[in-house]
């Protein structure tokens, strides 16, 4: 999330209250702890799997399981 604002957070907020639905899976890629707390609230706004990964090898695979 390098160079992430507070209203791209709005922004994000917005865009899953009104596709949420629509998300099979949305891997989050980070290395701070409130990144990996990101991901938990995310889960309350979108219906698919929601997950933090500190590795981004990792998180495409997941993706493309």
């Amino acid at each position: 999330l390098e160079g992430w604002e507070l209203r791209a957070a709005w922004d994000d907020l917005k865009l899953g209250l009104k596709h949420g639905n629509n998300f099979k899976k949305v891997a989050i890629y980070g290395n701070k702890e409130w990144q990996a707390t990101l991901a938990k609230v995310a889960g309350w706004f979108v219906a698919g799997k929601v997950a933090y990964f500190e590795n981004a090898t990792t998180a495409i695979e997941w993706l493309q399981e």
